[in-house]
């Protein structure tokens, strides 16, 4: 038996797309578009036609030439996860060109293969229409500000309007910032950027985790998109002297702009992000150095690592577990031993035994010890229920209980909706829409927070969703949750844990959406230990806060691949002392040797730089020295809406992509190139002091300093007054405990 396969929308990957799709998806009307056909068992099929109609008058046939070297043609263009699906299939792969139907006209289409048709699909001409009363009357565009489109188009298909194009005039030399977190620029004009969250491991380039459709622009006005839907803004890359937003209407026909206008930058930021939402202000102890690493899959090795972070005389606050759990039920000890309960129950901790010889062999007296040790104890979570090819009697109860009730995500016939990217493919998304799915998922892990006393949850994995019709318990589809979900996800996290930690709890996210601030912290995602990769770490943060989340860290040093230099291990710790949150991690590596740890001491084991934990305990000591400017500025940025990092750039075009002030007194100048024993920074106006030495500098113009590993180029506002915490030495550097607490005062007269 052969089979012809065709699916205009494949898999809906956001960005690439498989050899039986339609090419473009949507094309406009007139425009050439490509229809591939997948035929198996490969050699099976001979010939391969299109047979068609238009407004139901038939077409003549036309023949689909064989791609003879697909495999190698797709290896150059599709990411890991669809190749490992399409290498291993054996077909081959048909395409043919065609023209999509007039304006209003309908093509419909079915493919045959050897004689024998297979399916029937439909596409309907679309063109863009200049606006009018007509459109008018259709859709609506609803703006709370003065500044007009200079031209207004509606994609029509001459019964529906879906899409609209407006197009604002630009300045000549007019910068746009935020979208998001970005990876690519800090000033994004001559750039075009969609607005959709996506996991692209490392080098992340345009795409991001974390996309908010706001809009800063230098000429003294932000716009935000009240929309979770596709869209996408071209900033000058079109044409020098308009921008341009495309964006899919909502399902009433409308699409609402929210207009800011000032002079300051961060009056700005302040309204969008007080409109979508007040940040929550992240306990004290999120501002002390965090540790992790995928590695650290025992408790003997979680203690062994902390151990050791103490001999070195560099204090944690944080302990990031991510290899804890079975990897199948995500909410059970790794080598725990019990009696599996029906779906509908849940497990405490005392219904766990842990066996000497396991990995974890009595991780509530781990998690009192860490307490011990002003330690707080962050663990791994994704939103899927994954798909297990082995037997797991816990797991396939809960599967079958949350398969009952309706739990998961829904495929428009009332399936379950199986997750398509590679990461937990086949699993189940939770659907968080869903309020008794909520309460059955998270309490599930509520011994963790109530019987062991955990600190908080690392969100990962809010970007599973691809299908723009899988539908929510709440009435809503794909179309309008894709970018949400992670910001769904993390808020229904945050809540719970905080309702049993006494406010005291934390999430760690990589993914968010427009309102993420209301359950902090987030950190950039994965990234290679690259110099590259830093530069882009430090846009993404810049970014971030730009666009409303203002506790935000990233991996020290990049945690994948090749470890860091020990120049650039420093250079990026130094950077990150100066950061909301501090942390380091390292991706798993199968427990080779050597380790590929970041830990500071694993680092100079590595290198053989004898200066590595030295400057490290440094870099840590005086972040603990500024924490009660730190924590202050913590509380400024929660109660205003400001980024804790404010990219330079936003007051004076001089500045450098990656300097940014941190809180309202500190200018910080990351090194950010390889082999640098002195920098040149550009001083914005005013009056400046050294953070480091106090000698006094005059904004407006370059200086040129030593640029010595264990420190960073930084500046204090002439007058300014740091309260700040310091051993009896007096000396910065010197260890003191985490708190906010002041004793000293670092005065910048």
């Amino acid at each position: 038996m052969i089979q012809a396969v065709h699916s205009p929308f494949g898999q809906e990957h956001p960005y690439e797309q498989l050899p039986e799709e339609r090419t473009p998806r949507q094309p406009l009307a007139g425009e050439a578009f490509t229809i591939g056909i997948a035929t198996r068992p490969a050699g099976a099929v001979q010939r391969v036609r299109i047979l068609s109609s238009l407004n139901g008058v038939e077409q003549s046939p036309i023949d689909a030439a064989l791609l003879p070297n697909w495999q190698q043609e797709r290896e150059h263009g599709v990411g890991a996860e669809f190749l490992e699906r399409i290498v291993r299939m054996e077909q081959d792969v048909w395409r043919a060109e065609l023209a999509a139907p007039p304006f209003g006209a309908t093509l419909t289409y079915t493919v045959e293969a050897d004689g024998e048709t297979f399916g029937s699909y439909t596409l309907k001409g679309e063109a863009w229409q200049v606006g009018g009363e007509h459109y008018r009357q259709m859709a609506r565009i609803v703006s709370d500000g003065t500044r007009q489109p200079a031209r207004i188009e509606w994609l029509d298909d001459g019964e529906n309007v879906r899409r609209v194009r407006l197009t604002f005039s630009a300045l000549p030399d007019e910068a746009f910032y935020g979208l998001g977190e970005r990876y690519n620029a800090l000033n994004q004009r001559g750039e075009v950027l969609d607005v959709r969250c996506y996991e692209q491991y490392k080098s992340q380039g345009k795409r991001t985790y974390m996309p908010i459709p706001f809009l800063l622009s230098s000429a003294g006005y932000g716009v935000w998109v009240e929309s979770s839907r596709w869209m996408q803004f071209d900033l000058c890359a079109s044409a020098p002297d308009e921008w341009v937003l495309e964006a899919d209407l909502s399902a009433d026909q409308s699409l609402t702009l929210h207009w800011f206008a000032n002079d300051d930058p961060l009056a700005i930021i302040r309204q969008f992000t007080m409109k979508t939402g007040k940040p929550a202000l992240p306990p004290l102890w999120a501002f002390g150095l965090w540790m992790s690493a995928n590695e650290w899959n025992s408790q003997a090795r979680v203690e062994q690592e902390v151990h050791a972070s103490f001999e070195h005389g560099i204090t944690p606050s944080v302990v990031v577990i991510e290899a804890w759990s079975d990897e199948t039920t995500f909410y059970v000890w790794n080598d725990a031993q019990y009696t599996p309960k029906s779906g509908d129950q849940m497990l405490r901790y005392s219904d766990f035994t842990f066996p000497p010889d396991g990995k974890w062999t009595n991780p509530k007296a781990m998690v009192d010890w860490l307490h011990a040790q002003d330690i707080k104890l962050i663990l791994w979570q994704i939103p899927a229920l994954k798909k297990s090819d082995a037997p797991h009697q816990q797991h396939d109860a809960d599967r079958a209980y949350f398969a009952e009730q309706g739990y998961g995500v829904h495929e428009p016939d009332g399936s379950l909706h199986a997750i398509r990217p590679f990461w937990f493919r086949g699993g189940w998304l939770w659907d968080v829409t869903n309020p008794a799915a909520r309460e059955w998922w998270l309490n599930k892990r509520a011994y963790l927070l109530e019987d062991m006393g955990i600190d908080g949850f690392k969100t990962d994995g809010g970007e599973h969703l691809w299908s723009t019709q899988a539908v929510f318990g709440d009435g809503r589809t794909g179309v309008d949750v894709w970018n949400e979900y992670p910001r769904l996800y993390s808020q229904a996290y945050y809540d719970f844990a905080n309702a049993r930690r006494s406010g005291n709890a934390l999430m760690f996210s990589r993914a968010g959406f427009t309102g993420s601030q209301t359950s902090p912290a987030h950190w950039a995602g994965d990234e290679n230990s690259t110099w590259d990769a830093y530069r882009h770490s430090i846009l993404a943060g810049l970014s971030a806060g730009i666009s409303g989340i203002p506790f935000w860290g990233w991996d020290i040093g990049g945690f994948s691949g090749a470890i860091p230099s020990a120049e650039l291990y420093l250079r990026s710790a130094a950077m990150a002392a100066f950061c909301p949150i501090f942390q380091y991690h390292a991706e798993y590596n199968a427990h080779r040797s050597p380790s590929n740890d970041r830990t500071p001491w694993n680092i100079q084991a590595r290198t053989g730089d004898e200066r590595v934990i030295s400057s490290f305990r440094f870099l840590t000591n005086v972040r603990h020295n500024l924490m009660p400017y730190i924590w202050q500025e913590a509380e400024h940025s929660a109660a205003s809406g400001e980024p804790m990092m404010r990219a330079a750039q936003l007051f004076d075009a001089q500045a450098a992509d990656y300097a940014y002030f941190f809180g309202r007194d500190l200018l910080v100048c990351p090194v950010t190139e390889p082999g640098v024993t002195e920098t040149t920074v550009y001083l914005p106006s005013g009056e400046w002091r050294d953070f480091w030495t106090g000698a006094a500098y005059a904004g407006g113009t370059s200086i040129t300093l030593d640029a010595p590993l264990d420190r960073i180029p930084v500046f204090v506002r002439a007058g300014a007054r740091l309260p700040a915490r310091l051993a009896e030495s007096g000396r910065l550097g010197d260890p003191v405990a985490l708190s906010a607490e002041s004793n000293s005062e670092l005065a910048f007269l």
